[in-house]
């Protein structure tokens, strides 16, 4: 469900690097959207404008032909879409898709008063900049995961970074974000569970060893 609303936008950190004439532009151009949590807010399909992420969390992600989902990154308070951004430079995005994983409010600038600002703004080009190489990073660093780990240190690894022992996921939702298949995942977490280094229970996992997890005593 997408809402729209109608008072002065503010896009944080993108105001403090504006002159007043372009805040004007922006302010002209822009629309401010309230999403609820699993709203698909944009895809390879077509190009909405430049999307930023005013509060809340994004999660940007793959589906392959086969229906099975790969997290490439998130996306949280004052983050630019980096796939709205390939529109504006041209080219549609690989495909990708960017999903509300919480209730977010969001703003889009229209592809022609953001072009006209990031030609003359060094300040906003450097943000782009910046902002594109932390998100390659961190496809990277999923490509590293896929490829040069095996799914044991992968799904150890993950329960290891929630920020509780209690990890509320389904098996399925854990095979996303891994991008591997559900049963693959039932089947190391029992392996797991085994090994003494987790409890299982319907729709969550308990972390009861984590140091083993962390030195692969499964």
């Amino acid at each position: 469900m997408k809402r729209e609303t109608h008072e002065t936008i503010t896009i944080p950190p993108l105001d403090s690097l504006l002159t007043d004439e372009e805040r004007s532009l922006v302010s002209s151009h822009a629309t401010a959207f309230d999403v609820t949590a699993g709203t698909i807010l944009f895809d390879s399909t077509s190009c909405k404008g430049i999307l930023w992420i005013v509060s809340g969390v994004v999660r940007v992600y793959m589906v392959s032909d086969e229906g099975r989902e790969i997290t490439l990154y998130r996306l949280r308070d004052g983050d630019l879409c980096p796939l709205s951004v390939s529109c504006l430079l041209g080219s549609m995005p690989l495909k990708a898709l960017v999903s509300a994983e919480t209730d977010t409010r969001v703003v889009t600038i229209s592809n022609d008063a953001f072009a006209r600002i990031h030609e003359r703004n060094a300040a906003v080009q450097r943000l782009m900049l910046s902002t594109m190489t932390a998100r390659l990073s961190d496809v990277m660093w999923v490509v590293d995961q896929v490829v040069f780990r095996g799914i044991d240190r992968r799904l150890a690894e993950y329960l290891l970074s929630r920020p509780s022992e209690l990890v509320y996921a389904t098996h399925e939702e854990i095979a996303a974000e891994l991008g591997t298949a559900r049963e693959v995942v039932s089947r190391m977490l029992k392996y797991f569970e085994k090994a003494g280094l987790v409890t299982l229970s319907r729709g969550r996992v308990r972390v009861v060893d984590a140091a083993g997890l962390r030195a692969g005593r499964a």
